[in-house]
């Protein structure tokens, strides 16, 4: 699986639909992955789709992505903090955890089950590595 966090040059768009009024699909449900949503994780009305206060964001060498709105709770504390998109590997998780809006952590899941995730170092701007696996 190619990863978000090897070859993104300054001025690659990252992949995703890029269409945030484009209906999505459960990612999790093309890989053959049936989960269960009791606790882990709320998919909420997200906000009106102009509302910019409400996107996610990430920036690299200067440059600052627009990722649209968050669409899911992942910590079920009422707020939308997290986004997916789709690729041809699989599909990434962006969450803000903190709340500011940037998005601090990146989770990849690709076809074949296997996951990674990465966390933003506020103090450095790099990403960390963190866990990895697979799925099932």
């Amino acid at each position: 699986m190619d990863s978000i966090f090897d070859g993104l040059g300054p001025g690659e768009p990252l992949r995703g639909p890029g269409d945030p009024g484009e209906a999505h699909t459960d990612p999790l449900g093309s890989i053959g992955f049936d989960p269960v949503f009791e606790t882990v994780a709320a998919i909420r009305p997200g906000p009106p789709a102009d509302d910019l206060d409400d996107h996610l964001w990430m920036h690299e060498e200067g440059r600052i992505w627009d990722l649209g709105p968050a669409e899911v709770d992942t910590d079920d504390d009422g707020v939308n903090d997290s986004l997916t998109r789709n690729g041809p590997d699989g599909f990434t998780v962006y969450t803000d955890s903190d709340r500011d809006g940037q998005v601090d952590k990146i989770t990849e899941i690709g076809s074949d089950g296997e996951f990674s995730s990465a966390v933003l170092d506020p103090e450095t701007g790099r990403w960390i590595p963190g866990d990895s696996g697979r799925i099932g």
